[in-house]
């Protein structure tokens, strides 16, 4: 475990490594600022790492908040579960949550002390983060799931036709080959078939992969396939969507080219308290992309999160207003602005 303190932007850095299921080392990292207003989660998405989160990491520090995020196992600098360091598997897709789930409950809510918890969820993090929303409901308050793969676009080949294939190939024991078309990193720079329309963006990550072994994943395993078909399956059952407790903030991306809408549409359909936003000229990764479409977004996912705070500015003057109101009267009166049995965020203004 690494700790450092950066003097001038007053945020404490750390990271370190935890032991997820079946031993898997998984890593993680904070960046806690004084006295934040609550903390952030990030659960990334499919061949991604936490470096690639750099930029907007920063962005909600400024507007304090701290961050707590890991390299999913087979991810970053988390153990490795491929046939080789660029390929992307996992034995089951439900050990993403038990992951997340072990990170929240041995470092992240330690360090809570009575702040609000907040998910951010990308692509495969997002369906990671929804399933922990529906099996661990009492966490998070508020979760934004970013193009969320609730329905993965399988390309040239269909759907069935790449779910039969997926199970049959892990049937017969050569679940841990490359899927059609995938292999390991090539080195070679992409932006046309990227998730961003950032070249800027899009070359900061791509650099810190040439530079760096255990960011160059690029590919998944026909296993990989076949259990995120199982996870989204247990994603749309009813029963389980339902009982989500937090707000959601769903964003999809008009030109996305990784997962289809129509999950999205369903999610939205069944979820009890669910706002959606959609950006049409935006690629998969939204948080990644080119500044007219970054900022916007940035501005509305800041807007989500601080909906609580601007709440509770609103209710405090309320009832310091009503306090002055009853100076005069007894104690008893101010009962009645403030019953002794909810707390402040009960309130709606």
């Amino acid at each position: 475990m690494s700790k450092a303190k950066n003097e001038k932007s007053n945020i404490i850095y750390e990271d370190g490594f935890f032991m997820g299921k079946n031993d898997i080392k998984i890593f993680y990292r904070s960046f806690e600022v004084d006295n934040s207003k609550s903390v952030i989660v990030i659960s990334h998405g499919f061949c991604e790492s936490s470096d690639k989160y750099r930029e907007f990491i920063k962005i909600l520090n400024k507007n304090d908040y701290s961050v707590y995020i890991i390299d999913h196992r087979g991810h970053g600098r988390s153990g490795r579960l491929g046939i080789d360091s660029s390929q992307i598997n996992v034995e089951d897709f439900n050990y993403y949550v038990e992951d997340l789930k072990t990170f929240l409950d041995s470092i992240v809510v330690p360090n809570l002390n009575n702040r609000k918890l907040y998910l951010y969820g990308h692509s495969m993090g997002g369906a990671i983060g929804a399933l922990f929303l529906e099996k661990y409901n009492n966490y998070f308050e508020k979760a934004i799931l970013n193009a969320p793969m609730m329905e993965i676009d399988t390309g040239k080949y269909p759907k069935l036709f790449s779910k039969v294939v997926s199970k049959l190939f892990c049937m017969i024991g050569l679940g841990n080959k490359y899927l059609f078309g995938q292999g390991p990193f090539t080195g070679k720079s992409d932006l046309k078939s990227s998730g961003t329309s950032s070249q800027k963006r899009y070359d900061s990550y791509f650099n810190k992969q040439l530079e760096h072994k255990e960011l160059q994943t690029s590919g998944g395993s026909f296993n990989w396939l076949n259990q995120s078909f199982k996870g989204i399956k247990e994603l749309f059952k009813e029963e389980n969507i339902k009982n989500i407790k937090a707000d959601v903030l769903l964003f999809q991306a008009g030109k996305d080219t990784f997962v289809k809408p129509e999950g999205h549409n369903k999610f939205i359909s069944l979820a009890k308290a669910c706002e959606f936003v959609r950006i049409e000229d935006a690629k998969h990764e939204i948080y990644t992309e080119k500044d007219e479409i970054f900022n916007l977004y940035i501005k509305k996912v800041l807007e989500f999160y601080e909906s609580y705070w601007k709440k509770y500015v609103n209710i405090l003057a309320y009832i310091q207003t009503q306090i002055k109101m009853t100076r005069i009267f007894s104690g008893n009166m101010v009962r009645k602005f403030l019953p002794t049995n909810h707390k402040l965020v009960d309130y709606e203004v």
